[in-house]
C-alpha cells in the first residue's frame, strides 16, 4: 500500500523524531506530511526530520496546516484519529489513496466533519500520538493494506 501519513500540530522535537522513525520503518507509507509544525518542533524538528528521509528515500511534505496538505495530495479520504470520534478505526477501510491523521494535540473531533473527513478513535484509548501512530501503521499492515 502506498499511503499518506500526517502528524498534525507537533510541538516536540523527540515525539516528531519518535513518530518519523515509526513511519519510516513501514513500507506501505509512500509520504509522511507534517501539519502544523510549533515551536522547536518547527525550528530543529523538521530539519532532522527532512534529513533522515532524505537519507532513507523517503517523502516528505511539511505544510502550515492540514487543509494544506489535502488540497495539495487531494486523497480519497482523511481518516483523523482522535478519541473523541464516535466510530473505531477499522483498517479495512482505508485504501492506498487515504490519507491517516494523528495530531500531537488532542483534535475536536467536530473540527473534522467535513465531507471526506473521517474522525475514527483507536483503542486501548490514551496510549498518546505516538502509540496511535505506530498502533495503526501496525493495524494496516496485520489487516494487509499496510
Amino acid at each position: 500500500m502506498v499511503m499518506i501519513v500526517v502528524y498534525h500540530d507537533v510541538h516536540s522535537v523527540a515525539k516528531l523524531q519518535e513518530v518519523a522513525r515509526i513511519v519510516f520503518a513501514h513500507e506501505g507509507v509512500d509520504t509522511f506530511v507534517i501539519s502544523r509544525p510549533q515551536g522547536t518542533a518547527a525550528q530543529t524538528g523538521v530539519p532532522e526530520v527532512h534529513l533522515a528521509a532524505a537519507k532513507k528515500g523517503k517523502r516528505i511534505l511539511v505544510v502550515p496546516d492540514l487543509k494544506d496538505a489535502v488540497e495539495v495530495l487531494r486523497p480519497r479520504k482523511v481518516f483523523v484519529i482522535t478519541r473523541k470520534a464516535e466510530k473505531e478505526f477499522d483498517p479495512k477501510e482505508v485504501r492506498p489513496e487515504d490519507m491517516v491523521v494523528v495530531a500531537g494535540t488532542e483534535p475536536d473531533a467536530t473540527k473534522f466533519d467535513i465531507d471526506g473527513w473521517e474522525p475514527r478513535k483507536v483503542t486501548p484509548e490514551g496510549m498518546g500520538d505516538v502509540g496511535y501512530v505506530a498502533t495503526v501503521l501496525c493495524m494496516l499492515r496485520f489487516a494487509g493494506t499496510g
